[in-house]
């Protein structure tokens, strides 16, 4: 069963590059732009391992791309249905949604639109807790209340985990303070497994991963490539177009805030890769093909040698 639910998720990856394909072709109104795009994002060596693994981001980012192709395609209350289904799935993209929602309220006359759209997505994620209602209403608000509180100590803003996150993305390289092992004392209640209790022993060591494979060596150009991006959006030299995906992908960034695991990661790169692309495209068109064929060939490279084991995904050196 689990091996079935490996290719669906596989599948699932390669819909969200078909998506990103029809976003940035519609953007740029280049169909080779949307190729690129989609190649770079499912040939990354990240989100080619994390949807191996049977997480909900795979099925959030999935979401959250069409949510986002739907709006710029006019259909804004059919995207503020998946807007809302996406948020249901894990709350990793609320940031995007929330880009969504405020690129409607700024360029909408009115608000109703805006708030038509925000309405329709939270009936929509509330209605994913129907089959739940059995259980009785506060049940459901005692579950938000313990997730918010988990939520709030896992994701609680660091400066040092922040740091670290954003290290990665820049350098491919990943800290560890602490590492250890989790002992869980499971009893059976009810005919029912049940964790009575978690023991965490840290180890007082700092760990650190080298990339040689992981991710992509375009990940060192993809935030000088936001930023030089910005720069244009400020200076009113970017077209609207690469205003949006600037936008999105500096929300999307929220996401590294909260560390250094890689699905964190996957939630971000399908807009720093859109950015970088339609970025190459306003800046250099006479030369786009040349300079997006060797970023796929460096790209595609990587993977292939890290699939193939010719280098390592991750070297561990600990200090």
């Amino acid at each position: 069963m689990l091996g079935i639910a490996r290719y669906v998720f596989m599948l699932l990856a390669v819909v969200s590059g078909f998506l990103l394909y029809l976003l940035v072709s519609g953007f740029t109104g280049y169909w080779i732009a949307g190729l690129v795009v989609s190649t770079l994002f499912l040939f990354d060596t990240i989100v080619f391992n994390t949807h191996r693994y049977l997480l909900l981001d795979p099925v959030a980012v999935f979401l959250v791309l069409l949510s986002t192709c739907l709006f710029y395609s006019g259909r804004k209350y059919i995207s503020a249905i998946t807007a809302g289904l996406a948020v249901a799935s894990k709350f990793s993209v609320v940031p995007v949604v929330a880009g969504l929602w405020l690129t409607l309220v700024i360029r909408e006359r009115g608000f109703k639109n805006s708030i038509l759209y925000l309405l329709l997505a939270f009936a929509t994620y509330l209605s994913t807790y129907l089959v739940d209602l059995r259980l009785g209403l506060d049940a459901i608000l005692r579950h938000h209340v313990e997730m918010y509180t988990y939520m709030s100590w896992r994701h609680g803003f660091s400066p040092v985990i922040a740091i670290l996150g954003f290290t990665k993305l820049f350098f491919r390289i990943e800290a560890w303070r602490y590492i250890g092992e989790y002992t869980f004392l499971v009893s059976t209640s009810n005919g029912f497994l049940e964790v009575v209790n978690t023991k965490f022993t840290p180890l007082n060591k700092w760990y650190i991963v080298f990339y040689a494979g992981g991710g992509s060596p375009l990940w060192h150009i993809l935030f000088p490539s936001l930023l030089y991006a910005t720069y244009l959006v400020l200076t009113r030299k970017a077209s609207s177009r690469l205003g949006d995906t600037v936008f999105l992908s500096w929300l999307s960034l929220l996401n590294v805030v909260a560390g250094t695991l890689d699905w964190y990661y996957v939630n971000t790169l399908p807009f720093l890769y859109t950015t970088l692309v339609v970025l190459v495209y306003q800046v250099a068109p006479s030369r786009f093909k040349w300079i997006v064929t060797a970023l796929v060939i460096v790209h595609f490279t990587s993977f292939i040698l890290t699939l193939l084991g010719v280098i390592p995904f991750k070297t561990l050196v600990a200090t």
